[in-house]
Parts: structure tokens; sequence; C-alpha cells
């Protein structure tokens, strides 16, 4: 070969083994893209201790992917619920009920006074919520604490009382420093659970109080009542059989227990005739609810497998059939909050004291939502972070 040609043919290929070098070291410096699931969209949670009420946070993934942005909304909240259409948010304060339009940011205030128990109607136009009755209203007290009334209202704020209950009891303070919703419910009734959008379902409970009436109707000392928002509305009394855990936001599927609370969570698909009811047992005796993916009624359950793992299932909601589950490598406490995407492919679980987890429920595997800062220190706002709403993409 020409002694020219073969020089140049050397430059040719130490310029190409030089060029193969500099990507190589580009892309070993480049930042390594966190394995697992992705989050998109955005997070609203409430996070801190709630003696004052908690913080409502947002998330959003970071451009790079590799981090996520948090910024405040608003401070003060005790209690959060989001629309079926995951537009709107209804929140309690120490002074009152909130409406914030997500898309927007619009807020307007809907009801005054201690309020708990929020809960929207299915076609997302109403909402019901319990309230304190205050010391200047004379209502009688009961043995066991302070009184409720339970409201129903339209975005506009007009209410309408429903029923109020004589025996309300707040419980005992939880680790966050004040009664949650579950414990100040707990004392007598539930909160109610809307099954149609004229329809609920709450727990009324008399004790020891006699008989009342109510419209020239003899009320039932312990009952499940079914309200109908006709007018006037009508309440129709049936035996206390049944306990109702959740209800499905979108479709007719919900899970019971029986009342005395000690027997296995049960599947019913549906609750338009409760003296009838017949629910399926769940697949598992020891297994807990903890969801309905988002915008359909695919349940899922989480049973503890090991001291350091959870087996995590779905069952078909036309059948109820047990789904092909997995193993994550992770344990979660009895208040974990869970969120699953539309497509039941991931799930976001907040817990204590300071868990935010983004978990692929296919293959099991976890993304933090949030790092430590610091040396064995967390970012004290998302202490206790409960996940309210995820808004997809």
């Amino acid at each position: 070969m020409h002694p020219t040609r073969l020089y140049n043919t050397g430059i040719v290929i130490i310029s190409c083994a030089l060029l193969f070098l500099c990507v190589l070291i580009a892309a070993c410096s480049r930042p390594t893209e966190p394995a697992g699931p992705k989050f998109s969209g955005r997070l609203l949670l409430l996070a801190g201790e709630n003696t004052n009420g908690a913080d409502l946070l947002e998330l959003t993934a970071a451009p790079a992917g590799t981090n996520y942005n948090y910024s405040l909304v608003t401070s003060g909240v005790f209690e959060a619920a989001a629309s079926p259409d995951r537009t709107r948010l209804l929140y309690t304060t120490k002074d009152g009920i909130l409406l914030r339009d997500l898309r927007t940011g619009d807020v307007k205030p809907l009801a005054k006074g201690e309020n708990y128990c929020l809960a929207w109607s299915p076609d997302g136009k109403r909402f019901s919520y319990k309230q304190k009755v205050t010391a200047n209203e004379k209502a009688p007290l009961s043995a066991t604490g302070t009184p409720t009334k339970l409201y129903v209202s339209d975005l506009d704020g007009k209410a309408k009382l429903i029923w109020e209950d004589l025996t309300a009891n707040y419980g005992a303070t939880s680790p966050l420093g004040q009664s949650t919703v579950l414990e100040r419910a707990a004392g007598t009734s539930g909160c109610p659970q809307w099954i149609a959008p004229d329809r609920f379902i709450f727990e009324r409970f008399l004790g020891a109080f006699p008989k009342q009436k109510k419209g020239g109707e003899v009320l039932k000392p312990n009952t499940t009542t079914l309200a109908i928002l006709s007018d006037p509305v009508k309440l129709s009394d049936t035996d206390r059989k049944w306990s109702i855990e959740s209800v499905c936001q979108v479709g007719r599927a919900a899970l019971v227990r029986p009342h005395d609370q000690n027997q296995p969570i049960l599947i019913a698909q549906s609750l338009d005739h409760l003296e009838k009811l017949d629910p399926s047992p769940a697949p598992c005796s020891g297994c807990r609810f903890v969801g309905f993916a988002a915008q359909s009624c695919v349940p899922f359950f989480i049973e503890e497998a090991t001291s350091t793992s959870t087996d995590l299932f779905s069952l078909n909601p036309t059948n109820w059939q047990k789904q092909r589950g997995t193993r994550i490598d992770q344990t979660f406490s009895v208040t974990a909050k869970m969120l699953i995407k539309s497509s039941a492919r991931l799930m976001i679980v907040g817990d204590v004291p300071a868990t935010l987890l983004l978990i692929d429920t296919e293959s099991g595997e976890i993304v933090p939502l949030f790092k430590p800062e610091g040396s064995g220190t967390s970012n004290p706002t998302l202490l206790f972070p409960r996940p309210v709403v995820w808004i997809e993409n």
C-alpha cells in the first residue's frame, strides 16, 4: 500500500477510536436514570402533623426525570377529598369547608364550622359532610360526647340537614396529634358512602335513647340507613347487618363486612337492596383492602408474606377472581394510604413517618418519591405523607 494512503488510513482509525472513547466517557458521566417505574402527572398530598392542620402539597416530576418538585398549595388542612373526575378538591380547615378548582386554582368557601367526613356524590354535583354542633346551638349532649349533624350540599354551598346524631363521639387521638376521620367516626357512626347520585348509606345509632320520630317516621334504634335525596328526604332503615367499608366512585362494586367486624371482608356487586344483600367472600382471610384503581372498579388487596415483604394482588371486577399478584419487598403500617392509577399498573403509597413510594403493581419495583435531606434527617414538611389525588397525564 502507498505510504500516504497507509498514513491516512491510520489517521481515520485513530480518529474513530478517539470519537468512540469520547462518546463512552460522556455516556458514563451522564446522571443515571432511576430504575423502576416513572411518575407522571400531579400528586396532591397532605403532609405534616395534623394538630393544627397539615400542609397540602403538590408533587410533579422534574424535567430530567431523576427528581421531583414539591410546592405548597395551602396549610391548615385537616381532611381533603377529590371529586370523581379529579378536577376539584374539597378540604376542611378550622374555619370550614373550601372548594378548590384543580385546573384554575380558584377557591371558594362552602360551609363554616368544624367539619369532617367529606364524601362526593358519584356525579360530582353534591357532597356530604358531618359538622360538630357548637355549644351555642344548645343541642342536647349525650353521655358519650358532642352531637353532630349530617348535611348534603351542592357546590354553591346550599346545604340540607339530613340527620342529627345525638350520640356522636370523637374517639381517641392518633399519632398525628388529632383524631383521624375514622377514629372520630368510630365512636358511633361512620362516614356516609354514596351509592348513586341521589342516595347514600350511613349508620344511625340511637343507643339508649327512646324511639324518636322524624316526619312521622318511627326510627329504629340501630340501623344501616339509606338516604334518598328527594324533596323531602326519605330515610329507609334496614337492620344493622352490614358495615360498608368502601364503594367504588365510578361503578357499583362495594366492600362490606358483617357488622360484628370479626368476619373477613366481603364483596358486593350492588348496594341497591341492603335487605337482600348476598355478598361474595374475598379470596383471603387475612388480607387488607387498599383501594380501587382510579376510574375503574378493580379492587386491590395486600397481605403480609413475611416480616419484610408484602403480597399485592387485584380482583377481576366482573367475577371477583384473583388476578396474578406480585411480591413487594416492603411492609406497610395499618395507616398506609394508597392510590392506584387508572391503568392499575402503578400505585403510590404514603406511610408513616416519612415514606412516599411509587410501586409497579406487576413487578413489585419501588421508587421513592422523595429522599432524605442531610445525614439521617428527612424533610420535615413530608412527615406523615397522605396522598389525596393523582391527576394523571
